[in-house]
């Protein structure tokens, strides 16, 4: 199929269509090698409008947290037994699908510091599992717990049984309340 004379003014002109978008993208540059600008408004249309409103601090990521394990060290071998059998009783449940990360972690502290207020020492918290079992909610979860503010309450943790969610889940033991 031979080109017509329009084919080859399409051709053309998407060409300089090309150019001209391809020298309006900047190349992108890890933020480890930039700056911070402060008091500084984000450029309209930059994707740091969305950068622009603080989030809070957050515990950082560990590369490879997807293999941190939760600690079932605090459990007796009759108390871990009686909760993977479903037979002691969840005192409180908290399901963090649908949230960011840092509306989860708010919502994960005021869940432990509010049970552990109340005395409450067998928890269920949802993370849910993520797409292919590697959700950041998931991954998260124990790394938050490590948090000095939730470490002091927090006396195991073990992944919940299937009913309650599986891999998704996590059974919490709270430590007695002094």
């Amino acid at each position: 199929m031979k080109k017509g004379r329009n084919s080859a003014g399409r051709d053309e002109e998407g060409r300089q269509l090309w150019q001209a978008v391809t020298r309006s993208v900047k190349p992108y540059s890890s933020q480890k090698n930039q700056s911070p600008q402060k008091n500084q408004p984000p450029k309209a249309g930059s994707a740091s409008i969305k950068a622009a409103a603080k989030p809070p601090v957050l515990p950082k990521t560990i590369s490879g947290s997807a293999g941190v394990s939760p600690d079932s060290r605090g459990f007796d071998r009759s108390t871990k037994t009686r909760l993977q059998r479903g037979q002691l009783p969840l005192e409180g449940r908290l399901d963090l699908h649908g949230m960011t990360q840092a509306e989860a972690f708010r919502a994960l502290q005021r869940f432990i510091f509010s049970a552990a207020a109340q005395g409450k020492r067998t928890l269920l918290v949802i993370t849910g599992k993520g797409l292919r079992s590697e959700g950041i909610l998931k991954r998260m979860f124990p790394l938050w717990l490590e948090e000095a503010e939730l470490k002091k309450h927090v006396l195991a943790v073990i992944p919940a049984r299937p009913k309650d969610g599986g891999a998704g889940a996590f059974y919490l033991r709270l430590r007695k309340a002094r």
